[in-house]
């Protein structure tokens, strides 16, 4: 009876000083919830203010946001698109790998990071950042998109196919990878395939809504198949979009002057 009187008497004075210490450790270990809760008031500002165009604000409440909660992925990833949106590069790729150290493995922040790389032409770290998506969510469209185009920018043509491939097999109806799919099949030589890809993603778009890069994309194949009238309807329908690629007009200079001097000899 004296040792169970004594384990009580005891247990509540244990418990006493676990929570006093517990209390005491949460600035060490983690946010307070009222600096969680100025990190989101802040982080929310900030994404108002890019919203309506004022990125320099914008740039400057995430950061607070930051400042105000480290640990805050959501802040820290927000701040990196900022930063990336502004030019500085190199900052926001250090904003995203500090979030994927305090969340390794996070499927977004591997993607949003691995493009950041991919642009910046940092290929192995876009590769390792583009393979750990894929292990972490095998069905990710979007992490395999960004396998292919790594594979792409690495001039593996054919690993490119196969991992472009994957990620149609989950979102078949991706104008961005459907568009990088038709590159490929041009690259490999296979023009046919290219126009059937490029048929497909011209469907998603409404009359006359077709992307002057596309129109460009439609031409080349068409003119390694020698359809050199339809190639240059094409780039004409291209270049009148008024952002066409540089290459849609000089190909089609091309053409018109070799179809006048076909004229002129005949």
């Amino acid at each position: 009876m004296s040792v169970l009187w004594a384990t009580c008497r005891v247990m509540p004075l244990l418990l006493l000083v676990w929570a006093a210490a517990g209390c005491r450790l949460v600035p060490r270990n983690g946010p307070s919830t009222e600096q969680l809760a100025d990190a989101r008031r802040l982080s929310n500002l900030g994404l108002s203010a890019s919203d309506s165009g004022d990125l320099l604000r914008a740039e400057g409440l995430l950061e607070q946001a930051v400042e105000r909660c480290p640990t805050d992925i959501d802040a820290r990833k927000h701040y990196a698109q900022v930063l990336w949106d502004r030019g500085e590069k190199m900052a926001a790729v250090n904003q995203i790998g500090e979030a994927l150290a305090l969340s390794p493995g996070d499927i977004d922040l591997c993607i949003d990071g691995g493009r950041m790389y991919l642009e910046l032409g940092l290929l192995d770290d876009a590769e390792r950042l583009a393979d750990e998506a894929v292990r972490t969510v095998p069905r990710s469209s979007a992490a395999w998109h960004l396998r292919g185009q790594v594979a792409l920018a690495r001039g593996r043509p054919i690993d490119a196919l196969a991992d472009l491939q994957h990620s149609l097999a989950f979102e078949p109806d991706n104008r961005e990878v459907l568009l990088d799919t038709a590159e490929v099949y041009r690259q490999l030589d296979r023009p046919k395939r290219a126009l059937a890809t490029l048929a497909i993603l011209e469907e998603t778009y409404g009359p006359n809504q077709v992307p002057a890069n596309v129109l460009a994309l439609e031409g080349l194949a068409q003119e390694s198949l020698g359809r050199q009238s339809d190639a240059a309807a094409s780039y004409r329908a291209a270049v009148a979009k008024g952002d066409a690629p540089p290459q849609a007009a000089a190909r089609l200079a091309a053409l018109e002057e070799a179809t006048a001097t076909e004229t002129l000899r005949r």
